[in-house]
């Protein structure tokens, strides 16, 4: 695989296209083993990088049209701010690694449960002895995962929107949990985001597989029957496992789809039912995802930062079911908020804390219809964790699950949920 990447970027002007993880990733993939190849890389943030030369500030798009090929990042937002003929020239190490790479790929994606699902598919892997690794939008970029790769190496890669926009190879084993409105900040619309998350399936092969949940608001079932996998599976459908069979330590109900198609995963890969139902039952969950931090002062609070989707958080609710206190908010990305503000009316929730930028679009959601939460501006998380241990009533729960990225206030949602943590901690010794 490696040789097969060198041999395509020979000879080649290249363009890295934000320098990100996955802009050093492909940096480093290049000096290593390319380095006589002429290298820019473009960033929107002033850069310096020794013997390479560097494009930076608000015009950084324009080199795009100087360059033979684009390794783009992640987190670049592209929309039209540059030509077509220069788009057909994007490639990425997500792109790359799915051309060239020999092994089978499990590719997970959707807009919530992927982070779950892609570790809980590398966890049964290993737990029943293979050779796993875990890469993608979690874990290591897929390029650093190149020299660890075995011939008996099954990869997984948890697969965001942002990698799958512009690749032109789609994984062996494809999970398309679901679809619902996002990112609509790094999209001319919410068509284009839905058909970036449906690349994972649209360059498939008659031996690949296709596995794909709640679907269909955004996807026609001609489109998933014109798919080019052989094989197709509706997680709706009749299981060949029943829930009461599977033993898990995740929380709430919204996982047995996350699990059903891990279940589906592991036998295409040739994994007995009874070996994957006792590897599920061993996996004790992640951090950031219903994460349960403890009791303080007789209040349950739990962190699920990842929840950018008001999807996930009307699941949140459901799966604590003793919620009293929600913190919403963050990055305000022109989200249509009334399916969470109606769920949330009718709810038992009392206290909505609302943290900006996302606080004015929930007040006047809110203030179109009666609802009976008190809801309260707080100007950080900190604000909204002290205003959390005074109104949350004794024997009930507090859960952050902002509905919105953290992007602008802090560097991901990792670092939102930490913080979260520590200040629960920190005000739970308080007398």
């Amino acid at each position: 695989m490696k040789q097969e990447i060198i041999n395509y970027l020979k000879g080649k002007k290249i363009l890295i296209l934000g320098f990100g993880r996955e802009g050093k990733s492909a940096l480093d993939f290049i000096r290593t083993n390319l380095p006589e190849a002429e290298v820019v890389v473009a960033d929107q943030n002033p850069l310096e990088l020794e013997n390479i030369a560097v494009i930076s500030g608000p015009d950084y798009l324009d080199a795009c049209a100087n360059c033979d090929i684009i390794i783009k990042s992640p987190g670049v937002v592209i929309k039209n701010f540059i030509p077509e003929e220069q788009k057909q020239k994007i490639t990425s190490i997500t792109d790359l690694f799915l051309r060239f790479c020999p092994n089978p790929i499990v590719g997970i994606t959707g807009t919530k449960g992927k982070s779950t699902t892609s570790s809980l598919t590398d966890f049964v892997l290993r737990e029943c002895g293979r050779h796993s690794i875990l890469a993608g939008n979690i874990g290591k970029p897929c390029f650093d995962i190149i020299d660890e790769i075995r011939v008996d190496t099954t990869i997984v890669l948890e697969l965001s929107c942002h990698q799958l926009e512009f690749v032109s190879a789609s994984p062996h084993i494809a999970i398309l949990l679901n679809l619902y409105e996002e990112h609509l900040d790094h999209y001319l619309s919410a068509a284009d985001y839905y058909s970036a998350k449906k690349n994972i399936f649209k360059h498939q092969k008659a031996d690949d597989y296709l596995i794909y949940g709640d679907v269909w608001q955004h996807t026609s079932p001609e489109e998933i029957e014109h798919a080019p996998a052989g094989t197709k599976i509706d997680l709706s459908s009749e299981a060949p496992i029943r829930l009461n069979e599977i033993h898990t330590q995740l929380l709430g109900e919204h996982f047995a789809k996350d699990i059903l198609a891990v279940y589906y995963a592991c036998t295409a890969l040739g994994l007995e039912k009874d070996e994957i139902l006792q590897a599920i039952a061993k996996f004790h969950g992640l951090p950031h995802r219903l994460e349960y931090i403890g009791r303080h002062k007789n209040i349950d609070f739990y962190n699920d930062s990842i929840a950018t989707a008001q999807e996930a958080v009307i699941s949140a609710i459901k799966a604590v079911k003793n919620v009293d206190t929600i913190i919403l908010g963050g990055m305000d990305r022109g989200l249509d908020y009334h399916p969470l503000v109606e769920f949330l009316r009718s709810s038992s929730v009392r206290n909505v804390l609302l943290l900006p930028s996302t606080a004015e679009s929930f007040e006047r959601i809110f203030n179109e219809a009666p609802y009976s939460q008190k809801l309260i501006y707080c100007e950080n998380l900190e604000a909204a964790v002290l205003t959390a241990y005074h109104v949350t009533a004794e024997g009930y729960s507090c859960l952050l699950s902002p509905a919105a990225a953290s992007y602008g206030f802090y560097k991901n949602f990792e670092e939102r949920g930490k913080h979260f943590c520590e200040l629960v901690q920190k005000y739970g010794t308080e007398s």
